[in-house]
């Protein structure tokens, strides 16, 4: 199974080992034609639910955006087109590292979310670069261009792998060099039926 229920909404399983991963797993098929029903963020307050769900906003914060969104619907809007943006070109970064147009989409947003960022530190002394709260409704997509930056920065960037299964595309660190499915339950099983029908006919 792909997807699992969060606050009453079809929300996709989180697999691949990074959020900014988890983002371009939004998507559904990326290989196949753009249809609707391939979408996940459909709305902003399906946005606002994944971050949560993907551990870029905590609950308090998420339902407050919420709330805001219905009374601000066409910043809503605003925010949700340019995440599903982010999300474009970070896919296409991740499995091409040459695509310096993409590469420049990714780098805005993330620019963008470092210029908001706040240091902070807690009782212990110990400092740490959040998002601040008054960042408004553009909260979920600042969270995804940091992650989308984080991922771009470090070794696991070379890891990321895209699942070869019909009609998916979706992205994981493969960590130990042998992981091929985003989900063996679900991509490799159905991969290993074919196999099996085609060996048999």
């Amino acid at each position: 199974m792909h997807w699992v229920e969060v606050d009453g909404y079809p929300m996709p399983v989180l697999l691949a080992g990074h959020p900014g991963l988890e983002l371009c797993n939004t998507w559904a098929g990326w290989d196949a034609p753009p249809e609707p029903h391939r979408e996940w963020l459909r709305d902003y307050q399906r946005l606002a639910v994944w971050a949560r769900h993907a551990g870029l906003l905590d609950a308090v914060v998420t339902d407050r955006l919420r709330a805001a969104a219905r009374d601000r619907p066409d910043e809503a809007v605003e925010v949700l087109a340019e995440t599903r943006d982010l999300r474009a070109a970070l896919y296409v970064v991740l499995l091409d590292p040459g695509a310096d147009a993409a590469f420049r989409v990714v780098a805005r947003y993330a620019e963008r979310a470092a210029a908001t960022a706040r240091l902070r530190a807690d009782a212990a002394g110990v400092a740490r670069w959040t998002l601040p709260e008054d960042a408004g409704l553009a909260l979920p997509l600042l969270a995804c261009a940091r992650a989308a930056a984080d991922l771009l920065g470090t070794p696991d960037r070379a890891r990321v792998r895209a699942c070869p299964g019909d009609d998916c595309g979706w992205l994981f660190l493969d960590t130990r060099g042998r992981r091929r499915w985003c989900s063996m339950a679900v991509c490799g099983n159905r991969a290993k039926a074919r196999a099996y029908l085609t060996r048999h006919r």
